[in-house]
């Protein structure tokens, strides 16, 4: 068995991890390149530029006005570039090191336990299931080229009501999403059904890993948002 396993299983994780990489970029290119992804920068950038000018008092230069409102305008590449490093840089990444972590978790337990590693073939199907995640991304860009709109979820952020909402409650909701969930499932009853773990050890590898996740990208969003909006939406 291992050695069917380092011939069978360990290659295939490569092609994998490039396919949804190819697919993740290829995608959001898309949505840069019709507007999706850059609207919203703009309309940010210029929400800032209108709050700066409804804060017009009678003795404040014009000139000095205009200028600050091209600081504004200013930022826009700035928050272009990061917001381009996050989806062809981290999303891609993102993947890569989701599979490994989880065949990493999984193995690890096996050893310690003196069950069957399997870490080869548990990489190669926890990179399989990265594509669900991939899924989720062209679902996602699918609806909105269909509906013309940005604001598409596949996440939690559907339960909520109409209503003004903390950005950082929207942000940790925006995480629980449908695709990744499908995807985290299956990753669990694959260490299961390989013997690495049983129910307990999957869970807790599983919600580690994922809550991990979610607080990183809760915490990085919430930093860059504060960030454009001390720039671009001055009080």
């Amino acid at each position: 068995m291992g050695a069917w396993s380092t011939e069978e299983e360990a290659p295939r994780f490569i092609p994998l991890l490039l396919l949804w990489t190819i697919l993740t970029i290829v995608t959001l290119g898309g949505l840069w390149i019709a507007g999706f992804r850059t609207r919203g920068l703009v309309a940010a950038v210029d929400h800032g530029a209108a709050r700066i000018e409804s804060m017009r008092i009678g003795d404040i230069d014009d000139d000095l006005l205009r200028k600050t409102i091209q600081t504004q305008r200013d930022t826009l590449p700035f928050w272009t570039v990061i917001a381009l490093l996050g989806d062809f840089l981290a999303e891609p990444m993102a993947l890569v090191t989701r599979a490994l972590a989880v065949a990493t978790g999984f193995a690890s337990i096996a050893a310690l336990r003196g069950r069957p590693i399997g870490y080869e073939r548990a990489l190669a199907e926890c990179s399989a299931a990265q594509g669900y995640w991939v899924l989720g991304v062209i679902v996602r860009a699918v609806l909105m080229m269909a509906l013309r709109r940005d604001d598409i979820e596949t996440s939690a952020v559907l339960l909520l009501p109409a209503g003004t909402y903390p950005a950082f409650f929207v942000l940790a909701l925006r995480q629980l999403d449908a695709f990744a969930l499908i995807g985290w499932v299956t990753m669990g009853i694959g260490g299961v059904r390989r013997r690495q773990v049983k129910w307990l050890g999957a869970v807790f590898v599983i919600l580690s890993l994922a809550t991990l996740e979610i607080v990183t990208r809760v915490s990085i969003a919430a930093m860059l948002g504060a960030g454009m909006r001390l720039s671009v939406m001055p009080t």
